[in-house]
């Protein structure tokens, strides 16, 4: 914008800047201070034409929100169908809706149970996961038994034909890891201990629901923390609270079958950096 004003006909003519010995105009600011009217006009314009880019990408990045949400049968649409399940209300099976008439807002509210969603295809057995979580407290946990059931029955209405589903709803899986810390010994080794521990459960606790863990992610977190020098990864595993409870390593990266971890036993191993 600055060029293109330099450049203008009009305005050399009006404020008489000369050209320069190539043949060009100066620099705006040779002329303009950034206090100048001529400097906060174009400072305006900028701006609000910033304003309005921000607020076009915000509404094409809803718009295709949106419809990726309203096509039929994809992955987002059982997530949005999930999320709409309304607990102990009446469902029209015309509209594919749940009726809310002469229902309480409070009562609305109180009846979307499932907090967490996610669908996925399982290519290699040709079904659709779907992974769901309900949360008390701010702690994610499974649906009851009986909720989920119910829940069972409401996607055997709304799913395509063909397809077949399986529905995970349980406990999350189960995270234990080993790391060697190597601390600043002017500060107290028990300090940098529990803030470490706090810095792996917050990490653990704020993955996305069905987000992959990675041992970098977490060794990155805990080199944030003040007064550690070095943060030497030893091991990481996790439990699927399934029947067999199989506890396997966890090889760079993984994501909890459940869609989320639960905290298991963090051993560090502190040692004073030298």
């Amino acid at each position: 914008m600055e060029n293109r004003w330099m450049q203008n006909a009009v305005l050399k003519e009006m404020y008489g800047w000369e050209l320069k010995s190539d043949n060009q105009p100066p620099a705006f600011a040779d002329y303009f201070s950034k206090a100048s009217i001529e400097n906060i006009l174009l400072y305006i314009v900028a701006y609000c034409a910033f304003v309005l880019e921000v607020l076009f990408d915000n509404v094409k990045a809803e718009i295709e929100d949106e419809i990726s949400t309203k096509v039929p049968g994809s992955l987002q649409w059982y997530v949005k169908m999930l999320k709409g399940f309304m607990l102990d209300f009446d469902f029209d099976e015309n509209t594919g809706e749940f009726i809310t008439e002469g229902r309480t807002e409070a009562e609305i509210n109180a009846a979307y149970v499932v907090k967490h969603a996610v669908a996925l295809d399982d290519n290699a057995n040709s079904v659709l996961l779907l992974k769901v979580a309900g949360e008390n407290g701010g702690k994610l946990q499974p649906l009851k038994e009986d909720v989920a059931e119910k829940l069972k029955a409401y996607i055997s209405r709304i799913k395509y034909a063909g397809v077949k589903i399986k529905l995970i709803n349980q406990e999350g899986d189960t995270f234990n890891c080993t790391v060697k810390i190597w601390y600043d010994p002017l500060q107290s080794a028990a300090t940098v201990k529990s803030a470490c521990i706090k810095a792996i459960e917050s990490y653990i606790k704020n993955l996305p629901f069905n987000g992959e863990y990675s041992n970098m992610a977490l060794i990155d977190n805990l080199q944030t923390v003040p007064g550690v020098k070095v943060a030497d990864f030893r091991n990481a595993t996790y439990t699927e609270n399934t029947v067999n409870r199989t506890t396997k390593s966890i090889d760079g990266k993984i994501r909890p079958y459940a869609g989320y971890f639960n905290i298991g036993k963090i051993t560090l191993n502190m040692t004073a950096y030298e």
